[in-house]
């Protein structure tokens, strides 16, 4: 896993998840909750094709590969848009497009599905909606539910997400909002030749566990795969210290950076092993 930054312009985020279209979505969300609290809806039933049409620059944002697992999706497997906060328990977030990244089906639905383990004192709080609210009423709370993509400063502010993200402690790194470089380490077994998971220190283990149960980030074929290109990069920095010719030196060196760079398989667990090379 990498960290990613969002494209926050009007050509990146569809006038739909933002303004006048973010709003009316909020409204049906409060809308249907009110009629829920009134007995005469049972659940929300979400419009599954809204948040297709972000797939595209969310897998950009990702270069083509599961934001939680790194496998790229252009070959191996159809991606998600994934909800980070699961819709079934964060009815509020469905339409919220700073809640979307792009996933592999392996992780988001054979995984994850709809957990989300945190380890805060208390969940993110839900709009407080009365049975007895009017469409008026409701409309006070349009534009309160969370982030518009582009006026990060309006109504619910951006960084008061960030920081309520920050308050839940979700066990479950999201990309966009935390430093996975922070909690996730790698350990090569030359033996099994596979590439685990760890954690970077001690306070981080539930996160890996939580990364290992809930997005399967230690499945079988992941390590399995890691440590073929971890068997290269390794190479690849010892041919560095052992090669005298300097056009073949700098090959090398330009290889050793792409294999770093955000589009490749695994970049995160090679930029891992290149911080151990410079401390080492």
């Amino acid at each position: 896993m990498i960290p990613l930054e969002r494209e926050r312009s009007a050509q990146a985020v569809a006038a739909k998840y933002r303004g006048k279209g973010k709003h009316a979505r909020d409204l049906e969300l409060l809308q249907i909750q009110r009629d829920i609290l009134r007995g005469t809806l049972t659940q929300h039933s979400f419009r599954a094709a809204f948040w297709k049409e972000a797939k595209t620059q969310l897998r950009k944002e990702s270069a083509d590969k599961c934001a939680y697992c790194e496998a790229t999706t252009a070959i191996v497997a159809h991606g998600d848009v994934e909800h980070f906060r699961p819709k079934s328990v964060y009815w509020w977030l469905a339409y919220t497009y700073d809640n979307y990244l792009y996933a592999c089906q392996i992780c988001n639905q054979s995984y994850k599905n709809d957990a989300f383990p945190t380890a805060g004192p208390a969940p993110l709080a839900a709009p407080v909606v009365d049975a007895q609210a009017t469409d008026a009423d409701l409309q006070q709370l349009v534009g309160r539910l969370s982030p518009d993509p582009l006026a990060t400063t309006a109504g619910y502010e951006l960084t008061h997400y960030e920081q309520e993200h920050q308050r839940e402690q979700a066990l479950l790194l999201n990309p966009y909002l935390d430093d996975p470089t922070q909690y996730f380490a790698y350990e090569a077994d030359e033996v099994t030749q596979e590439v685990t998971l760890v954690a970077a220190h001690p306070a981080a283990s539930a996160y890996v566990t939580a990364a290992e149960q809930y997005y399967g980030l230690n499945r079988v074929e992941l390590k399995t795969l890691r440590y073929k290109i971890y068997k290269a990069f390794r190479l690849l920095q010892r041919a560095l210290l052992a090669v005298p010719e300097a056009d073949l030196r700098a090959d090398i060196t330009q290889q050793l950076q792409e294999m770093q760079a955000a589009d490749y398989l695994f970049a995160g667990m090679n930029r891992y092993f290149a911080r151990q090379s410079l401390s080492a």
